[in-house]
């Protein structure tokens, strides 16, 4: 491998991890906002967050790897750059008009009008991608993949720190709680614009432009970015929005077809916010199961890069093996501890049997992820679009028919229909591709589970009534003392029977 495909992929693996990191942030400041605001106040949050979220994963992935791809095969695009930024905020300027105004009727879609000012102040946040993603394009195709990852990082950190000080500030205050909306807002904005100033504070210790990155200025036609940084931009990003969609289709028809069923208009959105406790705790679980497999896909890429097939498919089957063994172990922790999960986390058991339901998605939202990543490593990343647009279908209608024959856990298992659909579809596109099977010791992975949940339930049983104490802290800790018995057992198992072989643990121990 040449020193500039070492730094490739180098720079790939840092952005992975600093990926990995800002989705655990996202994940875990939840849990205190639910604390702080209740399901009524998450529920506000969470109807607000998937504009949010949309909008954050295009500055993230979509915009600035299709933009750093045009410049690497384009050197003379740098030159443009303010033609590039013109014809962004172009395209920023027509969505912010068609959304700001539609606000009152997506608020109505939603069944609560109260929702519009969050829902307005959230597209502001459209005039920082342009500039964000612009920086974290070009910076990406020079190869300071640092500046991007800790880019990621600050905005994250920034923006939460925002969100909750705002959601206690709302708590205290008289302010009505539809301005935890607003709050949810602010701080992406603001986490935004920190990430922007980084990279305009940094400008000038960049080394200047190698050679192979200037071109001569030409005259400029705008069609020629239309493909990579709307199409291209968008099929990008989508990999990352897949549970961000699915959160979408909830949010314009959970509460309305609850209502439709007789529920109480307040009460419905408290079961929505009931539901959404799922969503940090499925993003960790598939963090979990993504961040060894993730730090494989810079090796996939190589390996397409130099035709190497046999390489090709021993990484891509070592990814999909453990990220299903990852997987399904979390899926089954939380199966087996969500009423203690529920309890320590959120303060009650409400919804536990729907936010089991949910949690199964973990295992076909992971695969999914991993799968479409391995085949927008073979250069087929085209082809998720048919199987996210295929899930949202199955999810939607899933919710017409489910919701009400089955209230709440109707929608948790039309989230598990939407996701099995995704995955299948990816893996029956990915097996035409590679014209191969991933071949998964199913027996041994079993055994693993089976010992897993006899080791965590048995100890649960044995020690519940001495140590899961009335303080939450004591909670936690017992908690935390079963997984980590689970991890160990499970880890153990899946090498007693043989579930992992001694070429993937060396392959993994270099990553």
């Amino acid at each position: 491998m040449s020193q500039t495909d070492k730094e490739m992929v180098r720079g790939a693996i840092i952005l992975t991890y600093a990926g990995l990191l800002s989705k655990v942030l996202s994940a875990f400041y939840r849990i205190p906002l639910q604390n702080i605001t209740g399901d009524v106040g998450f529920y506000i949050y969470q109807q607000i967050y998937p504009f949010i979220g949309m909008m954050t994963m295009m500055m993230l992935y979509g915009l600035p790897q299709s933009m750093a791809a045009l410049v690497i095969e384009h050197p003379q695009m740098r030159q443009n750059k303010r033609y590039i930024r013109l014809f962004l905020y172009s395209v920023t300027t027509l969505l912010f008009s068609l959304l700001f105004f539609s606000a009152p009727i997506l608020a109505e879609w939603m069944g609560d009008q109260q929702l519009m000012r969050g829902l307005r102040v959230s597209f502001l946040l459209l005039w920082v991608v342009p500039e964000l993603a612009l920086q974290r394009g070009f910076s990406q195709a020079e190869g300071r993949m640092e500046q991007t990852a800790l880019s990621q990082v600050l905005e994250q950190l920034f923006r939460v720190g925002i969100i909750i000080g705002g959601a206690v500030l709302v708590m205290r205050t008289t302010w009505s709680l539809y301005a935890i909306g607003v709050v949810a807002s602010i701080g992406a904005i603001i986490g935004a614009v920190v990430a922007t100033c980084y990279f305009h504070f940094n400008q000038k210790r960049v080394r200047p432009m190698t050679s192979k990155m200037k071109g001569r200025r030409g005259a400029f036609n705008y069609r020629v970015l239309v493909k990579p940084l709307i199409f291209y931009s968008v099929i990008i990003a989508m990999n990352h929005m897949m549970l961000l969609l699915l959160q979408w289709v909830d949010a314009f028809t959970l509460v309305e077809l609850l209502h439709q069923q007789g529920v109480d208009l307040s009460e419905a959105k408290q079961l929505k916010g009931i539901l959404d406790r799922a969503q940090p705790l499925s993003q960790l679980g598939i963090v979990a199961s993504s961040a060894i497999t993730l730090a494989l896909v810079p090796g996939l890429t190589q390996a397409t890069k130099n035709a190497d097939l046999k390489k090709f498919m021993q990484l891509a089957t070592t990814a999909y093996r453990f990220g299903l063994y990852l997987s399904t172990a979390a899926t089954a922790g939380l199966i087996i501890l969500m009423p203690k999960v529920n309890l320590v986390l959120f303060k009650d058991t409400a919804g536990t049997v729907s936010l089991q339901l949910f949690v199964v998605s973990i295992v076909f939202t992971s695969l999914a992820i991993l799968t479409s990543s391995i085949m927008q490593a073979n250069g087929k990343g085209k082809h998720v679009v048919i199987a996210i647009i295929s899930g949202l279908t199955v999810k939607y209608l899933g919710n017409q028919l489910l919701i009400p024959l089955l209230l709440l856990p109707g929608a948790a298992v039309s989230t598990v229909l939407g996701t099995l659909t995704i995955f299948v579809v990816n893996h029956m596109l990915l097996g035409r591709q590679l014209k191969q099977r991933f071949s998964v010791p199913l027996r041994g992975m079993l055994g693993a589970l089976l010992a897993l949940t006899l080791s965590v339930v048995g100890l649960d049983v044995i020690l519940d009534s001495y140590l899961f104490s009335e303080s939450r802290f004591l909670q936690l800790i017992y908690l935390l003392g079963l997984i980590v018995v689970g991890v160990v057992v499970y880890s153990l198992a899946l090498i007693k029977f043989k579930a992992v072989t001694t070429e993937e643990k060396q392959l993994l121990m270099r990553k």
